[in-house]
């Protein structure tokens, strides 16, 4: 979490990189320092001087010309570019050919940023966010590092979250009992800090005037480990990481989980994942789409985060498939374990 720290001790102190790549899976911490760069940067006129785009659907070229503007009445504008796709790793080349290939497209499409970073405007902040993992290799990170700051917000460490819920509390005007934040951390912990900030807002609402969370209410409220332990094996599965999302299967099985609820559960969250994508594409604003669903902001965001990393008709292929091994697994015709391995491990080839 120091690369947190540090950047507030920056904005404290009002210095200000001209841009900023933020890359890395923790997205509450990168929400919450958009948030004080706004507050920073933007005390007045922030209607004037503020642009969000999504870098899925928006060209470079575009985005240089957002950050070439002046601002008005103000001393800077600060540009966000969300799901930035350019910086992104698309696998390791064999050799230096597919390296030179890569480098010569970002010549072009991408020009226009290159060009903008080599001189950027000293009265724009220009912020580009990622969850995805990034080739420090590419021209144009190596373009940011050299302009301003490309910045990993990674997962924190169990300990850092337990710490970091305890302040949390402890801005509530209540305290956490030590085991009970560690039980907490070990329950939520995994599908990052704003789930566990909601957690935690959760026990808070649930605790009344009582002035300590303990490892009761814990247990009373907070969610099993089935509901994470599904989001992290369709998280590994989009990334790949097949036998990380097999460990994730095994453990829901060392639960006493059955074979159907799971199944269940996994065709739950790739339904989420496909009617999430489907209502961005047809331009719902991601901020509806949990409520059009009757779901949580976090959620949506890593269903979408999901579909977008995998693609929506690789999700409707595993969709499929989980309804087959259902079906085969009542028959008598497949067990569970060897069919979902199998078609994991096809997951990862399509």
């Amino acid at each position: 979490m120091e690369y947190y720290k540090g950047l507030m001790n920056s904005l404290a102190r009002g210095q200000v990189s001209p841009v900023y790549l933020f890359y890395g899976e923790e997205e509450y911490l990168k929400e919450k320092i958009v948030e004080k760069f706004k507050e920073v940067l933007l005390p007045q006129a922030a209607d004037f001087n503020l642009d969000v785009v999504d870098g899925e659907e928006t060209e470079p070229f575009t985005v240089v010309s957002l950050a070439e503007n002046l601002p008005f009445m103000a001393e800077r504008r600060l540009v966000i570019v969300k799901n930035t796709p350019w910086f992104s790793a698309k696998g390791k080349a064999r050799d230096g050919g597919e390296r030179a290939e890569e480098d010569h497209k970002t010549g072009g499409k991408e020009a226009p940023l290159l060009d903008y970073l080599s001189n950027p405007s000293p009265s724009t902040c220009l912020v580009f966010m990622t969850g995805d993992a990034v080739d420090r290799r590419k021209k144009l990170f190596k373009a940011v590092g050299s302009a301003g700051q490309a910045i990993e917000f990674k997962a924190l460490k169990p300990a850092e979250m337990v710490s970091w819920l305890a302040q949390k509390i402890k801005a509530a005007g209540k305290k956490i009992d030590p085991a009970a934040a560690r039980a907490l951390v070990e329950a939520n912990g995994k599908l990052g800090l704003l789930n566990l900030e909601n957690e935690a807002e959760k026990l808070l609402r649930y605790l009344g005037e009582e002035p300590e969370i303990t490892l009761r209410d814990v247990r009373q409220v907070g969610v099993t480990n089935v509901e994470q332990n599904i989001f992290t094996v369709v998280d590994e599965a989009v990334a790949g990481h097949t036998s990380n999302a097999l460990t994730g299967i095994r453990e829901l099985l060392a639960m006493k989980e059955q074979p159907p609820k799971i199944l269940a559960m996994l065709a739950r969250q790739l339904r989420i994942a496909i009617q999430v994508d489907a209502l961005v594409r047809e331009g719902c604003p991601e901020r509806e789409v949990a409520g059009k669903l009757g779901l949580h902001d976090f959620v949506v965001r890593k269903a979408l985060h999901q579909a977008r990393k995998s693609g929506s008709r690789k999700l409707e292929w595993a969709l499929e498939q989980m309804a087959g091994i259902d079906a085969d697994i009542k028959k008598g015709q497949q067990d569970f374990l060897p069919a979902i391995e199998t078609t994991l491990i096809k997951f990862s080839r399509l």
